[in-house]
């Protein structure tokens, strides 16, 4: 395996590209214009992605509105890095995780707010209508000097629509959509945005979603239903400029209800979760800035069948962030000094059919923070130390340091080593009769090397070599090993490595066609005992999709994807092995108007049989038709 992972970084380097500019075209002139981006997601500030010190992402809204994607999950499986998982189609249980990590060590944020249950330490991805999304950042590899825990594998930013950009000339500006789908369906959204003369921005949008689904399960003994889904949603934003700095506010509001086959106690499964923040920044001058922010995140959820109620479990997170940053220059050296202190509690109730609560019911984090980045001529070096006091088990410190080099103009390095962990969740430490209460938190140590390559305009490449060592994994097993049909308890018993290669290339042959393609080859091992040796339950080992858009005409643009992603076992000890599985998605826009736009999709054209999860029916062909008017 590491001689395939060395013999693709050798072929790559033939190659040539960039990944640190969007493309944007004049289809009459024939002009491509290169865009900076900035992005705040692996700094936790604002930075410019060509001088990033690891491998970060973005996905903005235009690359939304093209995809053939209806969901978050479809969105983001043909990123490099991304492995996606769900129980079904929509509204399933569905996860995204980094570089091989499992769905809890990748941090979830909406709007820099980290949003997974403090139960079972993810979120259920089906939670968060693409509509409301302005745009994704993805900063790959451990970012717990900047965020502290479950960054093993990286970090997922997802920054709800902020208002602000209308057109030129126009204050307020909005749009509705509305689609039907197959499986049969429908969708309804709409938004409105816009800023004012005094300095006041804003956003409000809603969403809701409806479909008849299908049967997820493939295991004997199910109930042989469709599976359907409805999600209803609210997101707003509000920021208003002062003569000291700024005051801002956004949120995003989902209520779900979900058919699925998996409980005893339940077969609906409801759901409602809210993430949101209030903050100020203070510009004491135009090199120092500070902010302060109050968040909130709820996850709650609860099961019935037939009318009759079963478990409930509830988690509400509040917190406080503050950060002040300087920015100095001495001689041709620009530096940047940043701290911050972190405060949240975690709260947990349940009302389970055993009536049993968990022996603890909150637990308090307080944490500190400072990073040190500076920029000397073609130089960027970062660095980052962060310590965690948790009064659940105790004190880690975390540290990383990462430095990017151009090369020439169009050839940047970058290296970057950094540790982190994941705290164990309320169910790992307290779940009635099973929880153990002496866990240690898992711990990682990631290293990276990349290389991004710019040899024109139109051809970009962004790639890296990784690995990522975890040790005290928490995995649950039999309390008694003769009685695997009794209690579980979790332990720190469990070790991975994951070693991977992983690269990005875009071409554009003009104004009109436009290719893309990714390779992720990976050996995700177990170095635990009775397993060593063993692949990682789910672990994949190669995927690459390949896709195009072809712009015709300034009224018309198609997109396709391909994705191919190999054999999976489904368990620890690999005797029970998940087929590989090719799909193939398309979309078709149809500009009617400058303000109308009718949108056709098709996502797994050929309705490949497929497993994400052992046992849980991946979806079959769905198509979708929409209408968008703006105003």
């Amino acid at each position: 395996m590491r001689k395939k992972i060395l013999a693709a970084g050798v072929c790559s380097l033939a190659l040539t590209g960039t990944g640190w500019a969007q493309q944007s075209t004049d289809f009459d002139d024939n002009v491509i214009q290169l865009d900076t981006i900035v992005v705040t997601t692996p700094l936790r500030r604002a930075s410019s992605l060509e001088r990033s010190t690891s491998s970060v992402a973005v996905i903005d809204e235009e690359d939304i509105r093209k995809s053939p994607a209806i969901d978050l999950l479809s969105l983001l499986k043909t990123q490099p890095g991304i492995t996606a998982t769900s129980n079904g189609g929509l509204g399933a249980d569905a996860s995204l995780s980094l570089r091989g990590t499992s769905a809890a060590q990748t941090l979830i944020l909406v709007n820099g707010v980290r949003a997974a249950s403090a139960t079972a330490g993810t979120l259920n991805l089906s939670s968060i209508p693409l509509d409301s999304i302005e745009r994704i950042e993805i900063a790959k590899g451990g970012h717990s000097a900047q965020y502290g825990a479950d960054s093993i594998g990286g970090i997922i930013n997802i920054i709800t629509k902020q208002g602000g950009s209308c057109p030129e000339g126009t204050n307020a500006c909005g749009s509705v959509t509305a689609g039907v789908m197959h499986p049969w369906g429908g969708t309804l959204s709409g938004n409105v945005g816009g800023s004012t003369q005094d300095g006041l921005s804003y956003s409000f949008g809603a969403s809701i979603l409806g479909t008849q689904g299908y049967d997820y399960r493939l295991s004997p003994g199910h109930d042989p239903d469709k599976d359907g889904f409805t999600r209803g949603s609210v997101n707003f934003s509000l920021s208003k400029e002062t003569a000291l700095g700024a005051i801002y506010t956004d949120g995003l509001y989902t209520r779900g209800r979900n058919e699925y086959d998996d409980d005893p106690y339940g077969n609906i499964s409801h759901t409602d979760n809210f993430s949101g923040r209030l903050g100020a920044r203070l510009d004491h001058s135009e090199s120092w800035t500070s902010n302060i922010e109050l968040s909130t995140a709820l996850d709650y959820s609860a099961l019935s069948q037939d009318s009759v109620r079963g478990d409930d479990f509830d988690t509400l997170r509040y917190g406080l962030l503050a950060t002040t940053q300087k920015q100095f220059d001495l001689g041709a050296t620009h530096h940047v000094v940043q701290g911050g202190i972190e405060a949240y509690r975690d709260s947990v109730k349940n009302s389970a059919v055993s009536g049993s609560p968990y022996d603890e019911s909150k637990r308090d984090l307080v944490a500190v923070f400072g990073q040190y980045s500076f920029e000397y001529e073609r130089l960027t070096v970062d660095t980052g130390l962060r310590h965690d006091d948790n009064e659940q088990f105790g004190d880690v410190t975390t540290y990383n340091a990462g430095a990017s080099y151009e090369l020439t103009d169009n050839l940047v390095t970058r290296a970057s080593y950094a540790t982190g962990f994941r705290a164990p969740t309320f169910n790992d430490l307290y779940y009635p009769f099973s929880g153990n209460p002496d866990l240690n938190p898992e711990e990682s140590r990631s290293y990276e090397i990349g290389l991004n390559w710019r040899l024109t305009d139109s051809t970009t490449l962004d790639m890296a070599l990784y690995r990522n060592d975890i040790d005290d994994m928490i995995a649950w097993a039999p309390i008694d090993p003769s009685d695997p049909d009794g209690l579980w308890q979790p332990s720190n018993i469990n070790r991975a490595r994951i070693t991977g290669f992983e690269a990005s290339l875009e071409h554009r042959f003009d104004p009109q066609w436009s290719v893309r393609a990714m390779v992720d080859i990976r050996e995700p091992l177990n170095r635990s005992p009775g397993t060593h040796g063993k692949y990682i339950a789910y672990g994949e080992r190669f995927r690459g999709s390949t896709g195009f858009t072809y712009t015709p005409t300034q009224d018309l643009s198609l997109s396709a994807d391909l994705l191919y992603v190999s054999s999976r076992y489904a368990d620890e000890l690999n005797a029970r092995r998940l087929p590989s599985y090719i799909t193939a998605d398309f979309s078709a826009i149809y500009t009617i108007d400058e303000k109308s736009q009718l949108k056709f999709s098709a996502q797994n054209i050929f309705d490949k049989k497929y497993e994400t999860k052992e046992t849980f029916r991946a979806p079959g062909r769905t198509l979708n038709l929409s209408f968008t008017r703006s105003f």
